[in-house]
């Protein structure tokens, strides 16, 4: 085993230990603090339910004592045959009862036998039932309140009696006694998750809120116990059966966790009870609570703190993975700089030679594309040669007559003669050499430079050029929509150049065809100026629409398909662009787009 691999082996058994006892000690505190709440919660219900059992109680404590001090019952005891004062009696009971709202409210005399009673209209009244073995009575034969909890012996049904002796000339005469019921308390504190219960002092649940706990006692009864309890028929013959309690763990004298079966689980659940005596009525009271939502709550916090702490350590092992590949990735930059730097040395000399290649390379190309346009030039003028030697043949043989003229009329004396044919002779030399002039003009090379071009001028340059050979073919160059205002971004030679060959272009679509006639139009739309030269030629073949600025392609027999395609270049230079479409009517139309610029205010 490596030492590197045994030191990640101590590491993740330390951190697991780690982890193992930060789980325990959080789930102990959870535990705990859990614990102390719930016993705190406890021991709140369980005030107010004794509370509520007290107020209970004490409703019906004091009653006997007020209703034992009236004459109508003292006379029945003297009087005990007499039926008019035993139906006085018991219709008196019959208020008292309904007023109270007590359970039964009878009269009975010093052997126990009841003489009057609310519920002598019952099936079954107390009336001639003898209940001097209950030990309510015979506490209050002995001048006391008695109290006491059982089941009714003729009724059945559950209550806590309230008895307290009738004198009369310092005896004990008699006795009255008032039954509650305490069925009402179950229905209020029933539906929440703690249950109550209350026992006599011999641990048999009489009150609870779970009805399967009625009658099971908390703790084992002896033999004897339960003689006692079915000599006194408290509880009449009902089976008294243990409650299978098992304490778990004991919190204080009055609180425990405790395991219970119930009757929809055979697994034991855990409970925690805390306990009240209330000594007056003889009675204790317990609060069952469920510990599962404790269980639920420390389960929580442990899961928590897991995905808390998994959250921390993948965390940590993120940027540690993190910072162990930013040192890998600052070493292999490193090593690749170095690489790099040892590469660019070997490379410097190569890239500096295929730098000064690249250049003069396209020093050669500028030039190329320079003398290519100058030719292109050079074949325009060639076209126009026959036209411009018409041009200057017709002017020089005009010249010729009249000058011959004028010597004949000076030889006459006809000075005025002459001096008009030499004045014409000039207007001749002036048109040629306006002529010559814009050949001239047309044929330098440009600058290259862009600059602000007057559209209208550079329209009005390229007409006159091409004036001798329109004249020449009978065709009809004029303008339309020419806008004196606009300028755009151009270099004006080349400008001129692009425009002069695509009028030619449309001169030579047109053809023989008779009323030849080339449009010249301007418009702006946005931030470009368009330049549209029309003609009512056949048109372009559809098909040749995405073709015609392509190098060397031309339907010219004698063409060589250069002019559109430098032409579209030339434009390309300049941010421009050329396109053409057919129109509607006919013809075909060129546009030439500029970057416009804006009059100076």
């Amino acid at each position: 085993m490596s030492l590197a691999f045994r030191h990640k082996v101590i590491s993740v058994l330390s951190l697991s230990a780690l982890l193992l006892i930060l789980v325990w000690v959080s789930h102990t505190i959870s535990w705990q603090n859990g614990l102390d709440q719930l016993h705190t919660n406890n021991q709140q219900q369980l005030e107010q339910f004794i509370g509520h059992l007290d107020s209970k109680l004490a409703r019906f404590q004091f009653l006997p004592n007020l209703i034992a001090k009236n004459r109508l019952l003292v006379d029945l005891l003297n009087d005990p045959k007499n039926s008019s004062r035993v139906n006085l009696v018991n219709y008196f009971l019959q208020d008292i009862n309904e007023i109270t709202g007590a359970s039964d409210t009878y009269l009975m005399d010093a052997r126990g036998l009841t003489l009057a009673a609310s519920n002598w209209q019952s099936e079954r009244p107390f009336v001639g039932s003898n209940f001097s073995f209950r030990p309510y009575f015979i506490e209050a034969m002995r001048g006391h309140l008695g109290r006491y909890f059982a089941l009714g012996t003729t009724s059945g049904k559950r209550g806590y009696y309230f008895a307290y002796p009738i004198i009369y000339a310092a005896n004990i005469i008699g006795v009255i006694v008032i039954k509650m019921d305490l069925s009402n308390i179950e229905q209020r504190w029933s539906n929440r998750d703690s249950q109550f219960i209350v026992s006599d002092p011999d641990g048999v649940i009489f009150i609870t809120t779970q009805a399967d706990w009625l009658y099971h006692s908390i703790k084992f009864l002896d033999s004897k116990t339960r003689k006692k309890i079915s000599d006194s028929r408290r509880y009449a013959d009902i089976d008294i059966k243990v409650l299978p309690l098992k304490t778990k763990q004991d919190i204080s004298d009055s609180s425990s966790i405790i395991q219970i079966t119930t009757t929809d689980s055979v697994i034991p659940k855990d409970i925690m009870t805390l306990s009240q005596n209330m000594p007056e009525a003889g009675w204790n009271v317990m609060i069952l609570t469920p510990m599962k939502s404790i269980k639920q709550d420390s389960l929580t916090t442990v899961i928590v703190l897991l995905l808390i702490l998994l959250l921390l350590l993948l965390t940590g092992l993120l940027g540690w993975q993190r910072h162990k590949r930013r040192q890998e990735r600052e070493r292999f930059h490193l090593e690749s700089q170095k690489q790099l730097e040892h590469k660019v040395s070997v490379r410097t000399k190569d890239l500096t030679q295929e730098i000064e290649q690249h250049r003069h390379t396209e020093k050669i190309l500028r030039d190329t594309q320079g003398e290519l346009i100058q030719t292109a030039k050079l074949a325009v003028l060639g076209e126009l040669s026959a036209s411009i030697s018409h041009e200057l043949n017709n002017p020089l043989a005009a010249i010729r007559s009249y000058a011959d003229n004028a010597r004949q009329f000076i030889t006459l004396n006809k000075f005025k003669n002459a001096d008009e044919n030499l004045s014409r002779i000039a207007d001749l030399t002036e048109r040629m050499a306006k002529i010559s002039s814009q050949l001239k003009f047309f044929a330098r090379k440009s600058s290259g430079n862009l600059e602000t071009v007057k559209i209208q001028f550079v329209i009005q340059t390229a007409i006159e050029i091409v004036k001798p050979h329109s004249k020449r073919n009978s065709i009809k160059v004029t303008t339309k929509q020419i806008k004196p205002t606009l300028r755009a971004k151009a270099e004006i030679i080349q400008l001129e150049q692009v425009l002069i060959n695509l009028i030619n272009n449309a001169m030579n679509a047109i053809g023989d065809k008779p009323q030849g006639e080339v449009i010249i139009r301007t418009e702006q739309q946005k931030e470009w100026v368009l330049i549209h030269v029309e003609d009512n030629g056949p048109g372009i073949n559809e098909n040749h629409l995405g073709k015609i600025f392509d190098p060397f392609f031309t339907t010219r027999k004698s063409g060589l398909g250069l002019g559109l395609s430098i032409s579209a270049r030339i434009l390309d230079s300049m941010n421009g662009h050329l396109s053409a479409t057919n129109l509607p009517a006919g013809g075909a139309r060129l546009t030439i787009s500029l970057m416009a610029v804006e009059k100076k205010q």
